[in-house]
């Protein structure tokens, strides 16, 4: 597929939308216990909000640094006096960076995952994936339903999980946000199991 860099600008905006609606969805939380587990996860709520930082941060070291052989190492940790307000402030502020880094690449640049080596449009679906399950992680946490948008959705699966794994008819029926919360292993959906053991296919294609 020809890739150009009018492309490389429209993807990244799916990061920030993703991005975005995680702090809209979570703002209403930022009195609560973040030190709590997530649900389904070994983290607690600040380490998943961490973590979702962090992806969008490393993914955004790939592209820029084209390594090619593992991630760049670097290391993003909270200052210990953040709170969850600023958590919700420094996913999306990430998200931007890994937006603006994927519009100024090229698309010939390629970088090292460990789901395949992929280039900026695939670093950008990855970004889209970390943030908007990781959303539906914390929502859960506190009690909040949470589907993911559809547009970043769309792109995200179209992009990494198109042809992983047989679904149905059924589940094509289902939203795009369902359908990438059960790509990432987080629900049951159109009579298919959840998940287990899952992953994407990061190579260009």
């Amino acid at each position: 597929m020809a890739v150009n860099n009018k492309d490389l600008k429209e993807v990244g905006a799916h990061v920030v939308s993703a991005a975005d609606e995680l702090a809209r969805v979570l703002a209403p939380t930022t009195s609560k216990d973040w030190e709590q587990l997530t649900p389904d996860l070994a983290w607690t709520q600040v380490q998943t909000a961490v973590h979702t930082m962090r992806a969008c941060l490393e993914y955004s070291f790939q592209v820029v640094g084209q390594k090619l052989d593992t991630y760049q190492p670097v290391l993003f940790e909270r200052k210990e006096a953040a709170t969850p307000a600023d958590y919700l402030m420094m996913i999306p502020t990430a998200a931007r960076v890994l937006s603006k880094v994927v519009a100024t690449a090229s698309p010939e640049d390629r970088a090292w995952h460990a789901y395949g080596e992929s280039d900026p449009i695939g670093f950008a679906a990855m970004g889209v994936i970390e943030v908007s399950v990781h959303t539906y992680d914390l929502a859960k946490g506190f009690g909040i339903d949470f589907t993911p948008l559809s547009e970043p959705s769309e792109f995200a699966i179209t992009r990494l999980f198109a042809d992983t794994v047989e679904t149905n008819a059924q589940f094509l029926e289902e939203s795009w946000g369902k359908r990438l919360l059960w790509y990432a292993g987080r629900i049951e959906l159109a009579g298919l199991a959840r998940r287990e053991g899952w992953k994407w296919n990061g190579r260009v294609r």
